[in-house]
């Protein structure tokens, strides 16, 4: 598993998570591409997920993690083989979409979002109010 060791990156987005302001401006694409590994890993002890996988299909595509660890933050994941890429435009996205042949199921995932998701698994989690993993389909494509 390859982590992303760039504290300031890593500082800044776990400070939007928890909302408070950063000066730094952050892109998905910036730290996703090299957190996640196409081997099967499991994730650090108190982090937490979120884990994407088609409605129609059975198994997960991607599990995106962040560990907020005394003092510093790591993140990873785990993808399979075509499933995700990145996109460059506007502030950077990350495109995860089913890998069965004919289904056209994906779902973009931006800056806002993942911060907003992951602080919301990440604060349910530290005041007992769920799991350290939250699950989310695949939409489909609006044209």
């Amino acid at each position: 598993m390859n982590h992303h060791e760039n504290p300031a990156l890593s500082e800044a987005v776990l400070a939007q998570v928890r909302g408070v302001g950063s000066g730094i401006s952050l892109r998905p694409a910036d730290f996703l591409k090299d957190s996640v590994s196409f081997a099967g890993s499991s994730r650090p002890a108190g982090s937490v997920a979120l884990d994407f996988g088609c409605e129609r299909h059975d198994g997960r595509l991607m599990r995106l993690w962040m560990s907020p660890q005394s003092g510093s933050t790591t993140f990873g994941g785990e993808g399979r083989h075509g499933a995700w890429g990145t996109d460059s435009r506007g502030c950077g996205a990350v495109v995860v979409w089913c890998t069965q042949q004919g289904c056209h199921n994906s779902s973009r995932l931006t800056n806002e979002w993942l911060v907003a998701h992951l602080g919301m698994v990440l604060h349910d989690f530290e005041t007992g109010k769920g799991l350290p993993i939250a699950w989310f389909p695949l939409s489909d494509p609006k044209g």
